[in-house]
């Protein structure tokens, strides 16, 4: 191969490299070109004009002018008292958590004047809240609320005229904005705060306790709430909000706001400190169940950018059998790409001596199982990246292998992104990739970690990577915090997902705790939705007659494993009693259901249609019944299967034995049906509960 062939081959497998650069290239230019602006912006005001830093001076030494002059009316003297300092501390802090979580922090007088009264408006409420509950946090008595009061409100109308006269937009206009009243929220929320008040608050103290000051409170808490979203989001936060951070920040100010409210009516009315808790409490036990509420809420707003498998309660999802047939693990002959055109590669060395010269072992599985002389060095694409548009900007049917080294756990869509690698590949090409499996996740906290911590982290890997994005209310929750990086994916979901995008599986391998695989294109993706399971699914099944029936079980494996059941078959073979053996995909859980028959309770469903009788053969596939022979396929049509099949009486070892059971058991049923199912019912009941006989 000449010179000019090895270079238009390199920028070929290296146009990853080249996309980035360009990237560099385009942002760095993006960023000259901002930055004149941003000058030219600046240069339109003077620092008078833009320093908020002096607007914040200006309204901290008014607050702090007014506390010293209302002290002075008080006290008639300037020298502040132990617990004045303490206040003049606290009054300090205050101003300036409400000026942070107000956002006044930013102000300049560019900014509209109904846009900073509201700010300041928000801003002073949450500093006089703060003051009134850091005085009952450190238990501060004989404080004067002539001085709050006075200094605080005070302080707000001066800083109010400041920022009027100085501002250079005073336009009138609405102090909150316009904003579509939710009626199912207002509801929804106002039940969760009447249940709370009336559980910590009303039945701690007692109705007959209750005296006017806790029902002016009580009242205070009602007109606070209102009050605060008044100011925020109006009731309806689905609709103000629209992005993540700016309807958690509208949340977070509506439950400060409602605290400071409170906590200025705790310090005005001079509550009792005893029953001081369960007002407080009762608050912020409001604000944890509402802001849940609220994240379900919002969270069913955001469409959902994941492909994660998730569950239909209501719905049995149908179990379908294999897509296409997969090559069997153990076949040690080389794959072969079939191509007209002849060429001489020099694929292998590229991939031993550049390519993948870190991945030595990976090299290895890749030329054990291809054989890498029939590729197309020039058709041949290698990344390491989770980002798709990487693969996508390959022209359609353009490849012969693409290898990405970069695990599926961390794409978004693993589904779409193996219909773009499908769609890229000429028909026989071969994606080689990786994924890390479930049960490798675990062993990494175990490398990581002491032991108990480790399980401790597991636990709550397994609650948020796996049960949180398999359920409806939580999966979008899910998918708005993780944006699909490290996905919990595994073995048997990961090799279902090639199969069901088109792609069959010709081998893999594991190395250090990641499985690789390849995986060859046998026809074009579909263009199915992804598959949607519920703990109930529907298996089509042979019955009487010859008939197609739906059984009904219980789901113990893992989503997507019915499409690789021809490749589980092909590679674990069957064990004693005609199952698969080592099968991967069912879970410990899974296992654990299937011992205690939990797994086969929805089968009474069939029973009760009379699909099904109590005792009978077991309803197989086409699949499973085409193992037998073709005398015994026949005779069994001939029958209602059952629930409880002859094997749990005869507890045969094989195939062959389990078809010498049946076809017993068919001979005397046609003799003497009834005497024949009570006879196998009791026996297979003294196995299961006697014997402890159990059917892997």
């Amino acid at each position: 191969m000449n010179k000019q062939t090895i270079s238009r081959n390199t920028q070929q497998i290296s146009i990853y490299k080249l996309y980035k650069e360009i990237k560099s290239e385009s942002t760095a230019k993006n960023s000259v070109n901002t930055i004149p602006s941003q000058n030219k912006s600046a240069s339109n005001y003077d620092g008078k004009k833009t320093n908020y830093i002096l607007n914040n001076i200006v309204s901290l030494l008014i607050y702090i002018s007014t506390y010293f002059i209302f002290y002075y009316t008080k006290r008639f003297s300037f020298y502040l008292e132990p617990n004045y300092i303490k206040l003049f501390e606290f009054l300090v802090v205050s101003l300036i958590i409400g000026t942070v979580l107000s956002s006044k922090i930013t102000l300049t007088i560019r900014h509209d004047v109904s846009l900073i009264l509201r700010k300041l408006y928000i801003s002073f409420i949450i500093s006089i809240g703060s003051v009134s509950i850091f005085l009952y946090l450190f238990s501060v008595v004989n404080i004067s609320r002539y001085i709050v009061m006075g200094s605080m409100l005070t302080g707000f109308i001066l800083e109010s005229f400041y920022y009027y006269f100085v501002s250079e937009k005073r336009k009138t206009g609405s102090i909150s904005p316009q904003v579509k009243f939710s009626l199912k929220y207002f509801i929804t929320d106002l039940l969760t705060l009447s249940i709370i008040i009336y559980f910590i608050i009303i039945r701690n103290i007692g109705q007959q306790n209750l005296n006017e000051k806790h029902w002016t409170l009580l009242a205070a808490i009602f007109i606070s709430w209102v009050f605060a979203a008044s100011i925020t989001h109006n009731f309806n936060p689905l609709e103000t909000a629209k992005t993540k951070w700016h309807a958690f920040g509208l949340q977070f100010k509506f439950y400060i706001l409602i605290l400071s409210l409170v906590g200025l009516g705790i310090f005005l009315l001079q509550v009792r400190p005893e029953y001081l808790n369960y007002f407080i409490d009762s608050i912020v036990l409001y604000s944890l169940i509402s802001f849940l509420v609220f994240i379900f809420l919002f969270a069913e707003k955001i469409t959902n950018k994941t492909d994660e498998v998730t569950t239909r309660f209501l719905k049995a999802y149908e179990m379908k059998g294999p897509a296409i047939s997969s090559v069997v693990r153990g076949d040690f002959r080389k794959y072969k790409f079939k191509s007209e055109e002849k060429n001489e590669s020099t694929l292998k060395q590229k991939l031993q001596f550049e390519y993948l010269k870190d991945y030595d072992e990976v090299f290895n599985f890749l030329d054990r199982k291809l054989d890498l002389k029939t590729f197309d060095t020039r058709k041949t694409f290698i990344i390491r990246s989770s980002d798709p548009y990487n693969t996508s900007v390959l022209p359609l049917s353009s490849h012969q292998l693409i290898i990405n080294l970069h695990e599926l756990n961390d794409l978004r869509r693993i589904n779409d992104y193996l219909r773009i690698v499908n769609d890229r590949l000429l028909k026989g090409g071969v994606f080689a990739g990786a994924l890390i499996a479930n049960k490798n996740r675990y062993k990494r906290f175990l490398k990581k970690y002491p032991y108990l911590v480790a399980n401790i982290f597991a636990f709550f890997d397994f609650i948020w990577k796996r049960a949180f994005p398999k359920i409806p209310v939580t999966r979008n929750i899910y998918s708005i915090f993780t944006k699909g990086k490290d996905r919990a994916l595994s073995l048997a979901e990961g090799l279902g997902r090639l199969v069901y995008c088109g792609f069959e599986i010709l081998d893999l391998t594991e190395i250090n705790e990641v499985v690789y695989f390849a995986a060859r294109k046998a026809k074009e993706t579909t263009t199915e939705a992804n598959p949607n399971y519920s703990p109930i699914f529907k298996m089509k099944r042979i019955g009487q007659d010859g008939k197609v029936i739906y059984v009904y079980k219980l789901r113990t494996m893992h989503p997507y494993s019915e499409y690789i059941q021809e490749f589980i078959y092909k590679h674990n073979r069957l064990q004693e009693g005609g199952k698969i053996k080592d099968d991967f995909r069912i879970p410990v859980w899974g296992t654990i259901l299937r011992k205690l028959w939990i797994d086969e309770l929805p089968m009474i469903f069939n029973w009760l249609k009379g699909e099904l009788k109590l005792v009978g053969a077991r309803p197989i596939s086409a699949h499973y019944l085409s193992l037998y022979s073709k005398k015994h396929q026949g005779k069994r049509k001939h029958f209602k299967p059952g629930l409880v099949p002859p094997f749990y009486a005869d507890m045969p070892k094989s195939i062959s034995d389990i078809e010498k059971s049946e076809s017993t058991y068919f001979e005397l049923y046609e003799k003497h049906p009834l005497k024949t199912d009570i006879k196998y019912f009791f026996k297979a009941l003294n196995n299961i509960l006697l014997k402890k006989q159990r059917s892997n």
